[in-house]
Protein backbone atom coordinates (compact mmCIF):
# COMPACT_ATOMS: atom_id res chain seq x y z
CA UNK A 1 0.00 0.00 0.00
CA UNK A 2 1.08 3.89 -0.72
CA UNK A 3 1.53 6.22 2.22
CA UNK A 4 -0.98 8.56 0.88
CA UNK A 5 -2.14 12.12 2.18
CA UNK A 6 -5.34 10.42 2.78
CA UNK A 7 -3.89 7.34 4.84
CA UNK A 8 -2.25 9.89 6.84
CA UNK A 9 -4.97 12.30 7.29
CA UNK A 10 -7.87 9.25 8.47
CA UNK A 11 -4.88 7.26 10.64
CA UNK A 12 -5.34 7.86 14.31
CA UNK A 13 -3.61 9.83 16.68
CA UNK A 14 -3.28 10.10 20.20
CA UNK A 15 -1.37 11.20 23.27
CA UNK A 16 0.79 7.42 23.83
CA UNK A 17 2.06 6.02 26.75
CA UNK A 18 5.06 8.55 27.10
CA UNK A 19 3.19 11.73 26.71
CA UNK A 20 3.98 11.98 22.85
CA UNK A 21 1.21 12.81 19.94
CA UNK A 22 1.59 9.75 17.82
CA UNK A 23 0.60 9.26 14.54
CA UNK A 24 -0.07 5.75 14.05
CA UNK A 25 0.33 4.83 10.63
CA UNK A 26 1.09 0.98 11.47
CA UNK A 27 0.07 -2.39 10.03
CA UNK A 28 -0.77 -0.80 6.60
CA UNK A 29 1.54 -3.26 4.40
CA UNK A 30 3.55 0.14 3.54
CA UNK A 31 5.97 -0.43 1.15
CA UNK A 32 8.30 2.93 1.27
CA UNK A 33 8.14 6.00 3.23
CA UNK A 34 6.95 8.98 1.31
CA UNK A 35 4.28 11.90 1.27
CA UNK A 36 5.32 12.69 5.23
CA UNK A 37 4.44 16.30 4.66
CA UNK A 38 0.96 15.49 4.83
CA UNK A 39 1.93 15.41 8.61
CA UNK A 40 2.71 19.13 8.57
CA UNK A 41 5.38 18.39 11.08
CA UNK A 42 2.80 18.44 13.67
CA UNK A 43 3.42 14.71 15.56
CA UNK A 44 6.30 13.81 18.39
CA UNK A 45 5.94 10.60 17.66
CA UNK A 46 5.43 8.30 14.64
CA UNK A 47 4.40 4.82 14.52
CA UNK A 48 5.38 2.68 11.49
CA UNK A 49 5.55 -0.79 13.07
CA UNK A 50 4.11 -3.98 10.93
CA UNK A 51 4.63 -2.98 7.35
CA UNK A 52 7.06 -3.90 4.34
CA UNK A 53 9.22 -0.66 4.32
CA UNK A 54 12.82 -1.55 3.06
CA UNK A 55 14.20 1.98 4.11
CA UNK A 56 14.58 4.41 6.59
CA UNK A 57 14.73 7.87 4.58
CA UNK A 58 12.99 9.89 2.36
CA UNK A 59 11.29 12.23 5.09
CA UNK A 60 10.78 15.55 5.14
CA UNK A 61 12.42 17.86 7.63
CA UNK A 62 10.43 16.80 10.65
CA UNK A 63 11.70 18.96 13.31
CA UNK A 64 9.19 18.02 15.99
CA UNK A 65 9.46 14.29 15.51
CA UNK A 66 11.51 13.00 18.65
CA UNK A 67 10.23 9.00 18.33
CA UNK A 68 10.65 6.67 15.16
CA UNK A 69 8.93 3.75 15.98
CA UNK A 70 9.42 1.30 12.73
CA UNK A 71 9.64 -2.38 14.24
CA UNK A 72 8.79 -5.29 12.42
CA UNK A 73 9.59 -4.39 8.84
CA UNK A 74 11.93 -5.27 6.02
CA UNK A 75 14.94 -2.58 6.69
CA UNK A 76 17.87 -3.06 5.44
CA UNK A 77 19.38 0.54 4.87
CA UNK A 78 19.40 4.18 6.74
CA UNK A 79 19.49 6.91 4.31
CA UNK A 80 22.58 9.06 4.66
CA UNK A 81 20.56 12.43 5.45
CA UNK A 82 18.45 10.64 8.13
CA UNK A 83 19.62 13.30 10.81
CA UNK A 84 18.93 16.74 8.23
CA UNK A 85 15.57 15.31 7.87
CA UNK A 86 14.90 14.60 11.85
CA UNK A 87 17.56 16.84 13.70
CA UNK A 88 15.47 15.99 17.22
CA UNK A 89 14.84 12.01 17.16
CA UNK A 90 16.05 11.01 20.34
CA UNK A 91 14.16 7.78 20.01
CA UNK A 92 14.76 4.85 17.32
CA UNK A 93 13.00 1.45 17.21
CA UNK A 94 14.40 -0.95 14.60
CA UNK A 95 13.70 -4.09 16.21
CA UNK A 96 13.12 -7.41 14.26
CA UNK A 97 14.10 -5.84 10.72
CA UNK A 98 17.08 -7.05 8.27
CA UNK A 99 19.63 -4.61 9.01
CA UNK A 100 23.01 -6.70 7.92
CA UNK A 101 25.61 -5.30 8.35
CA UNK A 102 27.33 -2.19 11.43
CA UNK A 103 28.55 -0.06 8.58
CA UNK A 104 24.62 0.04 7.85
CA UNK A 105 24.28 1.87 10.82
CA UNK A 106 26.83 4.58 10.55
CA UNK A 107 24.18 7.40 9.77
CA UNK A 108 22.80 7.14 13.24
CA UNK A 109 26.09 8.32 14.02
CA UNK A 110 24.74 11.91 12.62
CA UNK A 111 21.56 12.10 15.14
CA UNK A 112 23.37 14.47 17.86
CA UNK A 113 20.02 13.55 19.95
CA UNK A 114 19.58 10.04 19.90
CA UNK A 115 19.55 8.23 23.16
CA UNK A 116 17.11 5.67 23.02
CA UNK A 117 17.97 2.80 20.38
CA UNK A 118 16.72 -0.62 19.65
CA UNK A 119 18.42 -2.99 16.78
CA UNK A 120 17.35 -6.61 18.25
CA UNK A 121 16.23 -9.38 16.14
CA UNK A 122 18.43 -8.07 13.35
CA UNK A 123 20.85 -9.74 11.96
CA UNK A 124 23.85 -6.94 12.89
CA UNK A 125 23.21 -8.28 16.63
CA UNK A 126 24.72 -11.18 15.72
CA UNK A 127 28.31 -9.43 14.79
CA UNK A 128 31.34 -9.31 17.38
CA UNK A 129 31.57 -6.51 19.60
CA UNK A 130 28.29 -5.37 17.92
CA UNK A 131 26.97 -4.01 21.41
CA UNK A 132 30.06 -2.24 22.23
CA UNK A 133 30.45 -0.70 18.40
CA UNK A 134 27.13 0.57 18.59
CA UNK A 135 27.81 2.33 22.02
CA UNK A 136 31.25 3.94 20.75
CA UNK A 137 29.84 5.12 17.26
CA UNK A 138 26.84 6.76 18.87
CA UNK A 139 28.05 8.78 21.66
CA UNK A 140 24.43 10.20 22.65
CA UNK A 141 23.19 7.05 23.87
CA UNK A 142 21.92 6.31 26.96
CA UNK A 143 19.46 2.87 26.45
CA UNK A 144 20.80 0.35 23.73
CA UNK A 145 18.13 -2.73 23.02
CA UNK A 146 16.56 -1.76 26.42
CA UNK A 147 19.48 -1.79 28.55
CA UNK A 148 20.97 1.02 30.08
CA UNK A 149 24.62 1.75 28.58
CA UNK A 150 26.70 2.03 31.59
CA UNK A 151 30.28 4.48 32.27
CA UNK A 152 31.94 1.01 31.69
CA UNK A 153 30.59 -0.14 28.50
CA UNK A 154 31.57 3.60 27.03
CA UNK A 155 35.37 2.87 28.46
CA UNK A 156 35.77 -0.25 26.84
CA UNK A 157 34.32 0.63 23.90
CA UNK A 158 37.28 3.37 23.55
CA UNK A 159 39.51 1.37 24.84
CA UNK A 160 38.63 -1.47 22.01
CA UNK A 161 38.18 0.82 19.27
CA UNK A 162 40.40 3.98 19.55
CA UNK A 163 43.92 4.93 20.62
CA UNK A 164 45.06 7.93 21.38
CA UNK A 165 42.79 9.70 19.59
CA UNK A 166 43.15 6.84 16.29
CA UNK A 167 41.24 3.82 15.20
CA UNK A 168 42.25 1.14 16.25
CA UNK A 169 43.25 -2.12 13.93
CA UNK A 170 40.42 -3.99 15.13
CA UNK A 171 38.08 -0.72 14.07
CA UNK A 172 39.84 -0.55 11.00
CA UNK A 173 39.32 -3.73 10.24
CA UNK A 174 35.34 -3.78 11.00
CA UNK A 175 35.23 -1.08 8.98
CA UNK A 176 36.94 -2.01 5.72
CA UNK A 177 35.38 -5.94 5.75
CA UNK A 178 32.20 -3.90 6.62
CA UNK A 179 32.30 -1.74 4.06
CA UNK A 180 33.07 -4.28 1.16
CA UNK A 181 29.56 -6.11 2.04
CA UNK A 182 27.59 -3.21 1.15
CA UNK A 183 28.94 -3.11 -2.31
CA UNK A 184 25.25 -4.41 -3.53
CA UNK A 185 22.84 -2.14 -5.18
CA UNK A 186 19.40 -1.39 -3.62
CA UNK A 187 16.38 -1.74 -6.34
CA UNK A 188 13.53 0.10 -4.30
CA UNK A 189 10.54 -2.07 -4.46
CA UNK A 190 12.60 -5.10 -5.70
CA UNK A 191 11.12 -8.44 -4.26
CA UNK A 192 8.38 -6.98 -1.98
CA UNK A 193 5.77 -8.75 -0.73
CA UNK A 194 2.07 -8.17 0.83
CA UNK A 195 2.20 -8.96 4.61
CA UNK A 196 -0.50 -10.76 6.59
CA UNK A 197 -3.14 -8.33 8.45
CA UNK A 198 -1.60 -7.52 11.87
CA UNK A 199 -3.27 -9.44 14.43
CA UNK A 200 -4.42 -8.07 17.83
CA UNK A 201 -1.38 -10.22 19.21
CA UNK A 202 1.37 -7.68 17.62
CA UNK A 203 -0.73 -5.11 17.95
CA UNK A 204 -0.25 -5.63 21.85
CA UNK A 205 3.64 -6.03 21.27
CA UNK A 206 4.21 -2.93 20.00
CA UNK A 207 2.54 -1.41 22.95
CA UNK A 208 4.57 -3.61 25.62
CA UNK A 209 7.54 -2.09 23.51
CA UNK A 210 6.82 1.35 24.59
CA UNK A 211 5.50 0.43 28.08
CA UNK A 212 9.76 -0.84 27.90
CA UNK A 213 11.00 2.21 26.63
CA UNK A 214 9.24 4.41 29.29
CA UNK A 215 10.31 2.14 31.99
CA UNK A 216 14.06 2.27 30.54
CA UNK A 217 13.93 5.58 30.39
CA UNK A 218 12.33 6.62 33.57
CA UNK A 219 15.38 4.37 34.97
CA UNK A 220 17.71 6.58 33.16
CA UNK A 221 16.57 9.83 34.10
CA UNK A 222 16.92 8.33 38.15
CA UNK A 223 20.37 6.93 37.68
CA UNK A 224 22.11 9.32 35.40
CA UNK A 225 25.50 8.65 37.51
CA UNK A 226 25.94 5.26 36.18
CA UNK A 227 25.39 6.18 31.97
Amino acid sequence: MKLTADLIANSPTYINAIKEYELDLSGNHITMIENLGATRNLYDALNLCNNTIRVVGNFPELTRLQSLYIADNRISLIEADLAQTLPHLRTLVLTDNQIQNLVDLEPLGQLEMLENLSIMSNPVMAKPHARLWCIWRFKSLKVLNFERVLLKEKQEAKELFETSGQLTALAQGILAMEQSKVENTFVPGEGLETKEVVDQAKQQSIAELKARIREEMAQVAAMEEFI
